[in-house]
């Protein structure tokens, strides 16, 4: 294809008189026959130009594109975040259903992650709201009788009351502990007086606390963030 340049070059040769075999006598009939090549090479001129704007665009075009794909590359962790919510587990589906129920009201009323409560869940009962501990703690988020009692709740093997209680109870210490998650597991799990007395002032002095609460954290934020 002929460049731009040796267009111009031809332009120019043509407007001159072209080649210097040209006779004197034919000089009439050359300079139209000059204009009309100078006129067609000026038209194949200005259709390369808008070739190349075309071009131009096209390339303008599938970088959009491009940026555009990207930007959805880019929404895919909010997917996955949405794919590693905590499931209920227990067999009775109605019992399931009812777990899901009481979390989502919970997580609105109280202001807290849905994924966190049943992280706790999963960690402390595995979704059996009928687990006792031997240490007397009960229910689903095993709340023991002391919490009960200052949670108001009258049965912490009813589903409902006990979720309720639980996410009210983490709930304070994540108010307590300014929204520190780790530091609210602790104190749910090893007690806030336990952690005051041990000298507990962040998430790395957990070394401090039992190794039941050292366990206990890490396994709670490892569903809690779905790693």
């Amino acid at each position: 294809m002929i460049d731009k340049l040796q267009l111009l070059e031809m332009t120019s040769k043509l407007s001159f008189g072209g080649s210097n075999n040209c006779s004197c006598n034919n000089s009439s009939n050359n300079n139209a026959f000059d204009m009309i090549m100078i006129s067609l090479l000026k038209a194949i001129a200005q259709t390369n130009e808008g070739t190349n704007i075309s071009y131009a665009n096209t390339n303008i075009q599938n970088n959009n594109s491009s940026n555009n794909n990207s930007n959805l590359t880019l929404e895919t962790p909010n997917s996955i975040q949405n794919t590693n919510k905590v499931q209920s587990t227990n067999k009775n589906q109605d019992v399931n259903q009812r777990i899901d129920n009481a979390v989502g009201i919970a997580s609105k009323k109280y202001g807290v992650d849905e994924n966190l409560i049943r992280a706790i869940i999963k960690v402390e009962s595995n979704f059996n709201p009928n687990c006792v501990s031997r240490a007397g703690a009960k229910g689903l988020m095993q709340l023991m009788p002391e919490n009960c009692r200052d949670l108001g709740v009258k049965d912490p093997l009813n589903i409902e009351e006990n979720i309720d209680g639980g996410t009210r109870h983490i709930k304070e210490y994540l108010d307590k502990y300014n929204g520190d998650v780790e530091m609210a597991l602790m104190a749910y799990n090893g007690g806030p007086t336990r952690m005051a007395r041990r000298g507990v002032k962040s998430i790395n002095d957990i070394y401090k606390m039992p190794k039941e609460t050292q366990n206990y954290v890490p396994k709670v934020m490892k569903y809690y963030k779905g790693i």
